[in-house]
């Protein structure tokens, strides 16, 4: 009985796996018949995607130009990520189920690779960098690295973030700011010189202070540590599909299409970092 029930497992598991494969080797034909592609977007994940905000986010301006130039309409599956469950909650309950054809907007980092490769899903190759950039008020003057601030400026940051870590472990002073107000807050009304923001936060920093005096220091390009790389993710086996959109996302940054995009949103691009830093950071108080 135990050879009977053990053989059907193995036969059952096997035709799981091939169902799976079969279908995902289909992706781009079906995408041709059905004459539309389908992304999986966050519906508060501003200025990536957004169905709040308008323009609606340069992850949607992106896949809105690679449909156009494959004759293919555009659909959005809007997977809501919660605090609980996160990215991986989000994951499950949209690619994973086939509500999608792709999911963009992810950094394509170490904790991240663990998460997609468990998941049967594979990396597009990467499109834009993200890094913290500093913002500073005009009487701070251009600098390319941390060290020519270093005791000079006090840069507000964000607590228990990981340019929080950074600064503190590297003994820099900084100013460190809850929730409200944020360091953003701060350089806006001029109550500190600068600060220490990811670079996506620049959208809507600018949104709320349209005529506030700062400015992003762009001489200055975020250390390893502090940088982070951002792809979209499709179901693993869907080889044509991978190849079709890393062949339209590799052109669009070489003629600086996505770079245009990005910037659109007061979001300063970087290319793709060569190394990157990891996204395992402490996210517990740090005591000084």
């Amino acid at each position: 009985m135990k050879t009977i029930l053990s053989t059907f497992l193995s036969i059952l598991f096997i035709s799981i796996s091939f169902i799976g494969n079969s279908s995902a080797g289909e992706v781009l034909d079906n995408i041709r018949k059905t004459n539309k592609i389908i992304l999986c977007a966050g519906p508060y994940a501003w200025p990536y995607t957004s169905t709040a905000n308008y323009p609606r986010g340069f992850d949607i301006d992106i896949i809105s130009q690679i449909a156009a130039k494959e004759q293919l309409n555009l659909d959005i599956y809007w997977a809501e990520q919660k605090m609980r469950g996160g990215l991986g909650k989000a994951l499950r309950h949209s690619i994973m189920k086939g509500r999608c054809d792709l999911y963009m907007g992810i950094a394509n980092s170490d904790s991240s690779k663990e998460e997609i490769e468990e998941k049967n899903l594979v990396f597009t190759v990467a499109y834009l960098g993200v890094g913290y950039v500093p913002i500073a008020n005009p009487e701070v003057e251009d600098f390319t690295t941390l060290e020519e601030i270093k005791g000079k400026y006090k840069p507000g940051v964000a607590m228990s973030t990981a340019i929080d870590g950074y600064l503190f472990y590297n003994g820099y002073d900084r100013d460190l700011f809850a929730r409200k107000p944020t360091e953003i807050d701060g350089v806006a009304k001029q109550e500190i010189s600068m600060a220490l923001v990811m670079s996506t936060q620049l959208a809507k920093a600018r949104l709320k202070y349209k005529d506030a005096p700062f400015r992003v220091i762009r001489s200055f390009t975020p250390p390893l540590e502090l940088s982070w790389n951002v792809a979209g993710v499709i179901r693993g086996g869907d080889n044509e599909l991978l190849n079709l959109l890393n062949t339209h996302l590799t052109e669009m940054m070489n003629d600086g299409t996505i770079a245009e995009m990005v910037e659109k949103y007061n979001v300063p691009y970087f290319k793709p970092f060569e190394e990157v830093g990891s996204t395992y950071t402490a996210t517990e108080e740090l005591e000084e």
